[in-house]
């Protein structure tokens, strides 16, 4: 028998793991909650299951309740469901945040539900597109061991790679996956901005950008940090790191991060202590 899904906040991210639980045939979407009847009307005939709900009261019983909604909402979200009284002794509930644990879930564990977290390592932009990527992502649980129990085999079905995280350590490793896929747009943006200042033009940036970042990650997968590291600061090429500020300090915002960039690569070279301190004073901020 299938499991029930109630979804509330039903965005890029619900629709897509929505859409790879009807998937594994181990769950039916039931009811779906959006800030707007539009939105949700949009999620249901994009999953082609579930039903709008206008507002929480109208939420039938069900089986897992996954709450999708931004951060600062979910601990509220949880609280409004614990009082409508829907929720029934060993129904999951669970979110997907990066950042936050299962603790934010409390309010329903007075009423005999499990809760948990589990965030997906994934960046949700098309739901269309990122239902055909997911297989093989790595999705970070923390929370009750019956919610585990409950959830593994949905997402072992949808061939997602679980492991499980300490809820201590939650904002640290949210911080870990902001570095590796924010801020890496934020470079690439960067890079452009620099080549464009340059004369280059537009797609001749991009392409040079894209490249270059290409052949840095592909390094990363295979190499270590020291030996995928090259560059100027590799070379300890003085006279280069002074060239490249004295250009940059026309952009103090592209200076203040070339130098913040610097000072922290400078751990990954293979410079003695007394040459890597020589460096430092060039970034000095």
């Amino acid at each position: 028998m299938k499991l029930k899904l109630n979804i509330i906040g039903c965005g890029r991210l619900g629709k897509t793991l929505a859409a790879l639980f009807i998937d594994t045939e181990l769950v039916s979407i039931q009811d779906i909650v959006n800030l707007s009847s539009v939105s949700a009307a949009k999620a249901v005939a994009f999953l082609g299951q579930g039903r709008v709900c206008l507002t929480l009261k109208q939420l039938k019983p069900a089986d897992i309740y996954l709450i999708a909604t931004p951060d600062d909402s979910i601990e509220y979200i949880a609280q409004q469901i614990a009082w409508q009284r829907v929720l029934r002794p060993g129904d999951v509930v669970f979110h997907c945040s990066g950042l936050l644990s299962s603790e934010c879930l409390g309010s329903v564990t007075s009423l005999g539900c499990y809760i948990a977290s589990l965030h997906p390592v994934f960046s949700f932009s098309e739901p269309a597109a990122d239902i055909k990527n997911f297989s093989g992502t790595y999705c970070a649980f923390e929370g009750n061991k019956e919610a585990f129990e409950r959830l593994l085999p949905i997402f072992n079905a949808m061939k997602a790679q679980i492991f499980t995280i300490k809820k201590k350590y939650k904002p640290l490793y949210h911080a870990a996956s902001v570095f590796a896929a924010n801020y890496v747009i934020t470079l690439s943006a960067m890079a452009k901005d620099c080549y464009s200042k340059a004369g280059l033009n537009d797609i001749l940036a991009e392409n040079l950008t894209i490249g270059l970042m290409s052949q840095a990650l592909n390094k990363a997968q295979r190499l270590k940090p020291k030996e995928a590291l090259t560059g100027p600061l590799q070379r300890a090429d003085v006279d280069t790191l002074k060239k490249h500020l004295s250009a940059l300090k026309s952009f103090p915002e592209l200076e203040y991060i070339y130098k913040s960039l610097g000072k922290a690569t400078l751990a990954l070279t293979r410079h003695n202590e007394s040459l890597k301190r020589s460096l430092t004073q060039i970034f000095n901020l």
